[in-house]
């Protein structure tokens, strides 16, 4: 078992992974060295460590990962990965996406996947059932959009999703507003899945990100939900490192 943490834009994750699964998982707006000290007396049996972030954290972590666990790894654009980046410009790549991508064909080997991160951006990225992660789309996330409409605009509120879809015509300015921002974010969802599928046969979709759960049950594709592929992308990309690391 490895010790995996993911710090992204709005707040961060410690998770235990043994391979495929996660056995705990734990989110926090703020990651120390105490919240690290909890999981470790959690578990005794645990092998290496790998942490990835898209914002700036504390040198502190590292080197108090680096004193626990070996190999412990500082996710970065020329971290060995299990699969081929097809990227042209890799070091720009998000570690997220790179993350989200290793899961997704770690949970669906053999076969082309489109994975939808739905968080603060959604992004779009399509991994080959050869393996080859080819890159994708990012696009302005739920919050954003509401946040944006609302601060470009003289009089337009700044309001909350709704629960429910929304009418497809808004018969008021808020309806309209929420119509606008989620149908419009699922007509996109369901145009990239329906596009993508033209190109890659077969095309397994996999649906990740704060705001998973909430389109999933909107979209008329099909699709599967993992709200731990990040998890399980960068315990596959530890796994990766260590059997070359040994």
């Amino acid at each position: 078992m490895n010790l995996v943490l993911d710090l992204g834009n709005t707040y961060g994750k410690i998770a235990v992974c043994d391979q495929k699964e996660v056995i705990e998982a734990a989110t926090y707006e703020r990651i120390t060295s105490r919240e690290i000290f909890y999981f470790h007396t959690r578990y005794d049996n645990l092998k290496g460590a790998i942490i990835s972030s898209v914002v700036n954290y504390s040198r502190e972590i590292i080197d108090y990962l680096n004193n626990l666990y070996s190999p412990c790894i500082e996710l970065n654009h020329g971290t060995p990965i299990p699969v081929h980046n097809k990227y042209r410009t890799p070091e720009t790549l998000g570690y997220d996406r790179m993350a989200a991508a290793v899961g997704a064909y770690t949970i669906c080997p053999g076969k082309n996947v489109l994975v939808i991160d739905a968080g603060t951006a959604i992004t779009y990225d399509i991994v080959t059932s050869q393996g080859e992660f080819q890159g994708g789309n990012i696009s302005p996330g739920l919050e954003i959009r509401f946040k944006s409409l609302h601060r470009y605009t003289n009089r337009l509120p700044h309001l909350e999703r709704p629960e429910e879809q929304p009418p497809l015509v808004g018969g008021t300015t808020r309806e309209a507003i929420q119509s606008g921002i989620v149908n419009g974010l699922l007509f996109e969802m369901d145009g990239f899945i329906s596009a993508m599928s033209q190109n890659f046969p077969d095309l397994q979709v996999v649906l990740t990100g704060g705001d998973a759960k909430y389109f999933a049950g909107k979209l008329k594709s099909s699709i599967f939900v993992d709200l731990n592929l990040n998890l399980i992308g960068l315990n596959r990309i530890l796994e990766h490192n260590a059997a070359h690391h040994t």
